[in-house]
C-alpha cells in the first residue's frame, strides 16, 4: 500500500492499495477522505474499504481479490507450494520444486543405461561445485538432496574435492 500526498499547499492524502505479489498489476484506490488522522489509519480505513482484498498484518502486506489466498497461513501440516526460479513449464509457470525433483530422478532412472558422457576433470570439479552451492540453498528439500547426491558422484568419478 502507499499514501501519496497531493494538492497545492493542502494536505489531502490519497490512498492506493497494490497487490504484494510479485508481477501482480492491479491497483485500487478507495473514494478519498479529507483527513486522517496519521498514516495508520489511512490504511486501516483504505482496507476496511477494498472489498475482496485481504492483507496481512505480520507481513504488512495487501492482496487483491485474486491473490487474497496469499494473506492466509497454510494449515498445519501443509507444505506451501516451493516454486523453482528457473524450470518452467510450457505456459511459463514455475515448476513446483518436488514436482521437478520427481522428475529429474526418473530422467536418471530412465537413462541408466545409456552410453556416459565424458567430462574434463576440470568440468567435473566446477559442475560439482555448483551443485554444492544448489544444494546449500535448498537444504532440506529434495531438490537440495538430489543435488548432493549427484555432486558426490561427480567427486568421487573425478577424485577432485576443492
Amino acid at each position: 500500500m502507499s499514501i501519496h500526498v497531493s494538492g497545492g499547499g493542502r494536505t489531502l492524502r490519497r490512498v492506493v492499495l497494490s497487490c504484494d505479489v510479485a508481477g501482480c498489476p492491479v491497483q485500487l484506490e478507495p473514494p478519498v477522505i479529507e483527513a486522517w488522522r496519521n498514516d495508520a489509519d489511512a490504511r486501516s480505513w483504505a482496507r476496511d474499504h477494498a472489498a475482496g482484498w485481504t492483507s496481512d498484518p505480520i507481513r504488512n502486506t495487501d492482496y487483491c481479490p485474486e491473490h487474497a489466498r496469499f494473506s492466509t497461513a497454510p494449515a498445519a501440516g501443509t507444505v506451501p507450494p516451493r516454486p523453482t526460479a528457473a524450470a518452467r513449464d510450457r505456459a511459463g509457470n514455475p515448476l513446483n520444486r518436488d514436482e521437478y525433483v520427481k522428475h529429474l530422478q526418473e530422467h536418471l532412472a530412465g537413462r541408466s543405461t545409456e552410453p556416459t558422457m565424458m567430462l574434463t576433470a576440470a568440468h567435473a570439479t566446477v559442475a560439482a561445485r555448483l551443485l554444492d552451492e544448489l544444494a546449500g540453498v535448498y537444504r532440506g528439500e529434495s531438490l537440495g538432496q538430489l543435488a548432493q547426491e549427484l555432486s558426490e558422484i561427480l567427486d568421487s568419478r573425478s577424485g577432485d574435492r576443492s
